[in-house]
This record gives C-alpha cells, sequence and structure tokens, in this order.
C-alpha cells in the first residue's frame, strides 16, 4: 500500500488514537476505555513488571499501580507505524510521571520507556493484540507496591 492512498492515512490515524487513548485513559483512570485499546485475548509484557494475558487482565494490573497515584501523565512520542494489510506494528517513546499518595504525596516516579505494539484491524477498529514496555530509565518512588 502506498503512503499516498486515503486508506493509509486513515488506518494510521486511528492507530495513533489507539495509542494515544491508552494513555489519556491511564491518566483519567478511565478504565473501561481500556475496552477500545486492546483485543479481549491481548497480551501485555511490561518487562520487569510482568506479563499479563487477556484485556481485563491488563486493565486489572495498570489500575491496581495507578489507583495508588494521586494524578500521572503518560506522553508519547516518536510514534512509528507499519501497516501491513490488517497487521500493524508500532513503537512510540513513552515519558510517564507518577505523583504519590499519602505519605508519598510529594513524591514523583519518572519513567521513560519504549513501546512495542503489534495491532489488528478488527471490526470495531484498530486494537493492540500485543504490547511490550521497555523501561529506560526510572528514578523516583512514590510507594508502588
Amino acid at each position: 500500500m502506498t503512503t499516498s492512498t486515503p486508506q493509509h492515512f486513515s488506518d494510521h490515524l486511528e492507530i495513533q488514537q489507539v495509542l494515544q487513548l491508552y494513555a489519556s485513559a491511564l491518566d483519567k483512570k478511565q478504565w473501561v476505555a481500556l475496552d477500545n485499546v486492546f483485543t479481549e485475548d491481548a497480551v501485555a509484557d511490561f518487562i520487569g513488571l510482568g506479563s499479563f494475558a487477556g484485556r481485563q487482565n491488563i486493565t486489572d494490573f495498570v489500575k491496581a499501580v495507578l489507583v495508588q497515584c494521586s494524578v500521572t501523565q503518560h506522553l508519547l512520542g516518536n510514534i512509528n507505524i507499519v501497516v501491513n494489510g490488517d497487521e500493524a506494528h508500532t513503537t512510540c517513546y513513552l515519558s510517564a510521571l507518577h505523583v504519590g499518595l499519602g505519605d508519598y504525596a510529594t513524591q514523583t516516579l519518572t519513567v521513560w520507556g519504549e513501546y512495542s505494539d503489534k495491532l489488528v484491524r478488527t471490526a470495531n477498529g484498530w486494537r493492540i493484540d500485543h504490547r511490550t514496555l521497555t523501561t529506560m530509565h526510572a528514578s523516583g518512588d512514590v510507594g508502588l507496591k
């Protein structure tokens, strides 16, 4: 597929929106929005934190971590998208700031990393089928368990 076709641009825009929906759903603690990010049987490998099979298990994990923060901000950059028919592969940088609660209210945790994703076109649009988060650097402590 050439880069000048309307379908190419449509696919790229929709895929970018899925990636951004993930980040904003985490920051707004809108867990149900993750239904529009992952396939039901998706797998997420958060290197160093664990591997989670199934959209509900992924949602449960990120929710358990982030409800321990007062606010977070997940910023994505350097988004690269390669579409091949009904499958796409993406990479993007992550910069995430987490602010603690309670005894950690004045503390922050900053994470820099890279997401590598495989997405598939479904009847409901593009969804992440497999996500890998590689953390490049983390500093700070907000008491996350």
